[in-house]
């Protein structure tokens, strides 16, 4: 992701002796604010109740903000290989790490089954995109998944 920093806002301070007007000091206040191309994905109150009453390793959370990162938009995804070597090389953890993965998001509801080996990530916890849309997702959600 490309980041750079921006200049929104300078301030411009004259420190002035009362007694003679002479001028002692001029500073300059830069405010800054970092810019990029982040996504951004909206993460609900719950997911940190969610997350705090589940039984997740940090394996199990490293690979969900892999799904969060890629797929909150609602994309359905596999948790294949692919996905588990990808992850495994920003952690330095080995893909079988991940093997157990499935199973505990499905129990804590992060994701839900859209048929097979398809998943997606429950729009409840975190969603990228309009509240609109993801009032839509959740209802989807709701006839593919009655538990959820």
């Amino acid at each position: 992701v490309m980041e750079s920093i921006k200049t929104i806002k300078k301030d411009i301070i004259t420190e002035v002796d009362s007694e003679t007007g002479e001028l002692l000091d001029v500073s300059i206040n830069e405010h800054k604010i970092v810019m990029g191309q982040d996504k951004f994905t909206l993460v609900y109150a719950n997911f940190w109740n969610n997350i705090m009453e589940s039984n997740l390793s940090a394996s199990d959370i490293e690979l969900l903000a892999y799904l969060i990162s890629n797929y909150s938009d609602g994309t359905p995804f596999s948790i294949s290989l692919p996905i588990k070597t990808d992850i495994s090389k920003s952690t330095g953890k080995s893909p079988s790490s991940y093997d157990r993965t499935t199973k505990k998001l499905l129990d804590a509801k992060f994701i839900y089954s859209v048929g097979g080996r398809t998943y997606k990530l429950n729009p409840r916890y975190a969603f990228q995109g309009s509240s609109k849309n993801r009032k839509k997702a959740i209802i989807e959600m709701i006839g593919d998944c009655s538990n959820c």
